[in-house]
């Protein structure tokens, strides 16, 4: 009869810390831990839970122990998600070319579905889309160097041109005349059967 009697009662975690910290109920409304420690124990308990896999054998009994525990927990999670974001970000930046190139590669067969282009001018758009990216991974070089000054831009034409411009044709110009040609190459591709003009 005295099991039904909830004034009775003698579980539950208040009543368990209560006797940890020799400080029981009576009667089951007297006594018992402070709100203090009532709350300490229900925060640790809450951030052990999520943070681990529970409470396990060895807990923290006094208010001191589980303040630095919860702490303790608090600093791993923000350690797990600062480490976990850098990961995260650090794939993201491997990858970002290549769904740039996916992107890409969706936008030029759409364009080619809605205006119903041709097999054959569709392959030779294909092949220039996939044989461009892979001379410049997507990389638009006029555009990138655009906002440079211009005496740098000429300085990293040259660098790229020189096999150009180191051509007998070019001999006998001067620097500056090398500079100002490296500015005004254009690299093209041209698939095997075009017609150069």
């Amino acid at each position: 009869m005295a099991m039904n009697d909830p004034q009775t009662w003698d579980i539950g975690w208040l009543n368990e810390l209560g006797k940890r910290l020799e400080t029981p109920y009576t009667n089951n409304s007297l006594g018992g831990p402070t709100v203090r420690s009532a709350y300490i124990a229900a925060l640790y308990f809450t951030l052990s839970s999520l943070t681990s896999v529970g409470f396990g054998n060895v807990s923290a009994n006094t208010d001191a122990e589980k303040i630095f525990s919860i702490c303790t927990m608090l600093i791993g999670a923000l350690m797990h998600a600062v480490v976990f974001g850098n990961v995260t970000a650090i794939i993201q930046r491997m990858y970002s070319r290549r769904s740039l190139y996916h992107t890409r590669m969706k936008d030029l067969k759409e364009f080619i579905r809605v205006h119903c282009l041709p097999q054959s001018l569709k392959q030779r758009m294909l092949e220039y889309f996939q044989t461009t990216w892979s001379v410049n991974n997507g990389i638009d070089t006029n555009e990138l160097l655009r906002d440079f000054p211009d005496e740098l831009r000429a300085d990293i034409a040259m660098h790229l041109h020189k096999e150009i411009l180191q051509l007998p044709l070019f001999i006998s110009a001067s620097r500056g005349c090398l500079r100002s040609l490296s500015l005004h190459i254009k690299t093209s591709f041209c698939a095997p059967g075009e017609y150069l003009i």
